[in-house]
């Protein structure tokens, strides 16, 4: 259970030990208001990097009437005056810390709002209690993962901006911050070897103040099957997992030939190759955003030796005219409010809708090994729709095969300055 930061308006406190406090002691008097204000050493979020503390006495203060008369801001609580004098009636009381982004990086943001009310000849009691009001996002990845992995990168992206976790930040237990929103994951990597691994994608919905994800990640030895992803959410209990798919192994170059789970069993025999579906993009191999530019090709290779079983496209983008014409092409079902899911084998709206563009659907897809998947028709429709400059749209195609095996990869396009 985590601890909280507790701002108390009060003529008298019960402390808790270890707090800091400030207590003021105000003499009787027509509606005053005395105020006695302390906070926990310890936040409850616990990362390796060093976040800095939540000191109550630069937190914003903010007091308003309800009928709009008194309606005053102190900077900082350090600033305010002993005792307040207020007229008899209702008021609200608003605490916040000084810094509150809405993303950002060891920035835990604590806040509260709270009703009173003054009465003439009366002296105003009211306790206030400062909480977590956003996200916590950390990294965990396993012995396996930094050892099979030579660098990576980890994207998340809330309704409000994007946090972008290097190996350098990951090592340095970097915690990101996020107002309270959907969240998008994103995971690129490439081993020892140069082989790129499959970016994978998750979206995580299911989101309250106070979250703490940890994005744990694990990967397979050269030989096994790949990178493993989960998300455990410590607050509310609930865990996602998302796995990526093999890929054809050779094995890691240097290093001391060791045994093992991933290393050679000695019986001269080759690993047997991935069947897990793939994705290639000749023009774009490591699947970088791109800016759309007039004519542009957007044509890629998709790979699946034990036939295709699904195959859906999930679009995100902030341009709403577009979003709007996307969701008015698939099934009720289909449209998710903050993403709409093509689903090019089971829906016929969307089926019918899109082969004038000449994406491949149905019978084009299900069973099929190896099919040519293009965007290039799609991604001029954008542009009709009268995008913003820097608006970004990303088309996730997610194919599954008969085996059960799950390939996700997420293509992101900006809509350039003018």
């Amino acid at each position: 259970m985590m601890k909280k930061t507790i701002f108390a308006i009060s003529a008298a406190l019960v402390m808790f030990a270890g707090c800091k406090k400030t207590d003021i002691t105000v003499p009787a008097g027509m509606g005053t208001v005395s105020f006695s204000l302390s906070n926990e050493e310890n936040s409850g979020y616990v990362v390796k990097s060093s976040a800095p503390e939540a000191d109550v006495n630069t937190f914003k203060i903010n007091i308003k009437s309800e009928d709009g008369s008194y309606d005053k801001t102190w900077n900082a609580f350090s600033e305010m005056e002993s005792v307040l004098e207020l007229v008899s009636g209702t008021y609200t009381v608003t605490a916040t810390s000084p810094e509150n982004k809405p993303v950002a990086f060891d920035q835990p943001v604590y806040g509260a709002t709270k009703s009173f009310a003054v009465k003439v000849g009366a002296v105003s009691n009211v306790d206030l209690v400062c909480s977590i009001q956003n996200m916590m996002v950390t990294m965990e990845p396993t012995e396996d993962f930094k050892n099979e992995l030579s660098s990576y990168e980890i994207t998340v992206k809330s309704d409000d901006g994007t946090l972008i976790w290097t190996k350098d930040e990951v090592e340095a237990g970097k915690a990101g911050f996020f107002a309270v929103s959907p969240l998008e994951v994103w995971v690129k990597g490439t081993r020892h070897n140069g082989e790129v691994a499959p970016q994978q994608y998750l979206k995580i919905d299911d989101v309250a103040a106070k979250d703490h994800h940890i994005i744990k990640l694990d990967a397979n030895l050269t030989g096994d099957a790949g990178i493993g992803i989960e998300i455990d959410n410590t607050v509310n209990d609930r865990e996602e997992n998302i796995t990526v798919p093999g890929f054809d192994e050779t094995p890691v170059d240097g290093g001391d030939d060791n045994t093992g789970d991933g290393g050679d069993s000695g019986d001269g025999e080759d690993p047997q190759p991935s069947t897990a579906p793939t994705i290639v993009w000749e023009d774009n191999p490591t699947f970088e955003d791109r800016e759309i530019i007039s004519g542009m090709s957007v044509e890629m290779q998709i790979s699946a030796p034990e036939k295709i079983k699904t195959f859906t496209v999930n679009v995100v983008s902030t341009c709403a005219n577009f979003m709007s014409a996307i969701s008015g092409m698939v099934s009720e079902e289909n449209n998710k409010g903050d993403y709409v899911v093509l689903d090019l084998i089971n829906d016929g709206t969307a089926m019918e809708a899109l082969a004038a563009l000449q994406l491949p659907t149905g019978d084009a897809l299900k069973g099929q090994t190896s099919v040519l998947f293009s965007l290039t028709n799609l991604i001029p429709l954008i542009d009709m729709l009268t995008p913003a400059p820097g608006d970004r749209h990303t088309f996730t195609l997610n194919v599954t095969d008969e085996k059960d095996q799950f390939l996700s990869q997420a293509i992101t396009f900006i809509t350039p300055a003018e």
